[in-house]
């Protein structure tokens, strides 16, 4: 039997307990289900379907729809690369190599074309690793399996374009890292490492956020993921600091409504005290108060962010996730194009 839960505190009234289980740790003590065996290495067909879009995207492809830094990409800085970034009058000090002969047969002087220099990127993956993860989404899967495949979807693209993944999961208890991976099997392995981290602990998301922030690897991309209840807890100032200095996704995971009334015979259990939520809340009312209140938090999350700069991606399952993920790489590339003025 599996156990889920939220609230904290069961013999509320129903109002006051509604608004405590929006702010509420959504966990639970998953069963016969483990954390590990939620990676879904073998029987996972989300995971074939993120193989096959990974092989199918072409490079350039890949690099337009995310617009973040991958593989051997242009930094935006001067150097010895192949992409275009400026062009202007020679100016002593300048290399005779550097002189593009037909730009300066066209204009009468010399010409100096400066290019842009290619670079290699670690694309860094924080998992909240609090035992909020271990709880079940508003589709009945579980929050960490739905995170595992979350960040398979981006490290296949970043490995396809020769980038370094770092994994890492963060809870009160501190921070676990997994070894750089550049290659799938390598990736699998770090999520399994990170994977017994997970539920040891409650989350901490200003622990993870100040990991981040002593990444050093300035303007590598950084996907945080967690779900709704972690990412409330999350001050968007603190988004935006890290935004400056790195390209930011938020992951953003759905949790099960604990007054749902449709539920497995177990019912919901609390995070922290496994107090079971009383029949007697678990009514439509309530059900759907706390739906409208998660729907407006979860609007105001993506705004927020957005306002930050930062990309953001939210799902109540691994199907829905992956549909998202393609919409967001189908809108990133449309957005560039009409930027650049193709059609």
């Amino acid at each position: 039997m599996m156990f889920f839960k939220r609230t904290r505190d069961a013999r509320k009234p129903n109002t006051q307990q509604a608004n405590d289980a929006s702010q509420a740790d959504v966990t639970g003590a998953i069963a016969p289900v483990g954390v590990e065996a939620a990676l879904g290495l073998d029987d996972d067909p989300i995971r074939a379907r993120i193989n096959a879009l990974g092989s199918r995207l072409s490079l350039p492809t890949v690099r337009r729809a995310l617009g973040v830094l991958e593989g051997e990409h242009p930094s935006g800085q001067r150097g010895s690369g192949y992409e275009f970034l400026d062009e202007r009058t020679y100016m002593p000090g300048d290399e005779a190599r550097f002189i593009d002969w037909k730009a300066t047969a066209r204009r009468g002087r010399p010409i100096v074309i400066d290019k842009e220099r290619t670079v290699t990127s670690t694309v860094w993956m924080l998992l909240d690793g609090g035992s909020e993860m271990t709880g079940i989404t508003a589709a009945g899967e579980s929050e960490c399996r739905v995170a595992f495949n979350a960040m398979r979807m981006f490290a296949m693209l970043s490995m396809r374009r020769g980038d370094d993944v770092a994994v890492a999961a963060v809870n009160s208890q501190g921070v676990v890292k997994a070894p750089v991976a550049n290659r799938p099997v390598d990736f699998d392995r770090a999520l399994r490492h990170v994977s017994r981290r997970i539920g040891k602990a409650p989350r901490s998301m200003e622990e993870l956020l100040r990991f981040a922030k002593r990444i050093k690897d300035r303007r590598s991309l950084i996907i945080i993921v967690s779900d709704e209840t972690g990412w409330s807890q999350v001050n968007p100032a603190s988004i935006k600091t890290l935004r400056r200095t790195h390209q930011i996704t938020a992951v953003c995971i759905k949790a099960l409504n604990p007054f749902s009334v449709s539920q497995a015979p177990g019912g919901v259990f609390d995070a922290h005290t496994d107090r079971r939520i009383p029949a007697y809340l678990r009514t439509s009312t309530n059900e759907s108060e706390l739906s409208t209140h998660r729907a407006y938090m979860d609007t105001t999350l993506h705004d927020t962010l957005e306002r930050a700069g930062a990309t953001y991606i939210s799902a109540a399952s691994s199907e829905t996730m992956f549909s998202e993920f393609v919409t967001m790489l189908s809108a990133a590339m449309k957005n560039r194009d009409v930027a650049r003025g193709v059609r």
